[in-house]
């Protein structure tokens, strides 16, 4: 899954942040390094091309139950929009 909007990894970054993670302790929970959450965070084009559906998935699940309404309201909104772009194009 591509995942290259830019709005996704603000919405990621926020939901980090609101739920009270650091970035080291969000890439333990995900299974990734430091440097490869930091590197969504930036929107680096080479490591959002490879960004895979379960990270994203994983990453709400652990963030949402304490992020601000408005940031799940834009999470769901970006990744409903993503896959309706890609039916779409179907």
């Amino acid at each position: 899954m591509n995942l290259q909007s830019g709005e996704i990894p603000v919405i990621l970054r926020n939901l980090r942040k609101e739920a009270g993670y650091t970035q080291g302790e969000i890439a333990q929970r995900l299974g990734l390094s430091r440097e490869t959450v930091s590197a969504i965070e930036n929107n680096k084009p080479e490591t959002m091309r490879t960004l895979q559906i379960e990270v994203v998935k994983t990453w709400w699940s652990v963030c949402r139950s304490k992020a601000k309404a408005e940031t799940r309201a834009s999470f769901v909104e970006q990744i409903v929009g993503y896959f309706k772009f890609i039916t779409d194009r179907i």
